[in-house]
């Protein structure tokens, strides 16, 4: 009965409103809108959202895919749980990718999760001047605008089903 009853006492604190919060719950929030990075051809500027990491890293590569990193920059701890580095100078078509140390162990290389171009199988993010990217005439284009809501088609299609050869 005993043993009942501790099982029962345990299930009820992990399942009840009681239980304890997770430890999420202490991080601070952060509300700005740079993170990831912020390119200029006189320099680039990378800040990550990482409250538990005790150190931080970016790393920076040649390639999207494969080799060493040409080098490797310890970032700045900022408030709210923010990592800051800067690299001087036109860094345009190179990779980067991040490193934390949580509970003293190094955790592997991330991409930036704010990318909007990455390397092959998406392990690194890219530099890049995203306005040198825009087709000719991108800031007048506007979409469709519909009547209803119900005027929209949505159709779900896989690659295969549009490249197969009938």
């Amino acid at each position: 009965m005993k043993k009942l009853i501790m099982i029962f006492s345990f299930l009820s604190s992990v399942f009840s409103s009681k239980a304890q919060p997770g430890k999420y719950d202490n991080y601070p929030v952060y509300n700005g809108k740079d993170l990831g990075l912020t390119y200029s051809p006189s320099g680039s500027y990378f800040k990550i959202w990482s409250p538990p990491a005790e150190k931080a890293e970016l790393y920076i590569y040649e390639e999207g895919d494969g080799g060493t990193a040409i080098s490797v920059i310890e970032m700045n701890k900022q408030e709210k749980g923010i990592w800051f580095a800067s690299i001087q100078g036109d860094q345009k078509g190179k990779f980067y990718a991040f490193r934390v140390l949580i509970n003293g162990a190094w955790l592997d290389e991330v991409p930036d999760p704010y990318a909007k171009i990455v390397g092959v199988n998406g392990k690194r993010a890219m530099i890049e001047d995203l306005k040198k990217t825009n087709p000719s005439g991108w800031e007048k284009d506007r979409g469709h605008t519909l009547q209803n809501a119900t005027d929209a088609i949505i159709y779900e299609l896989h690659i295969r089903d549009a490249s197969i050869a009938a």
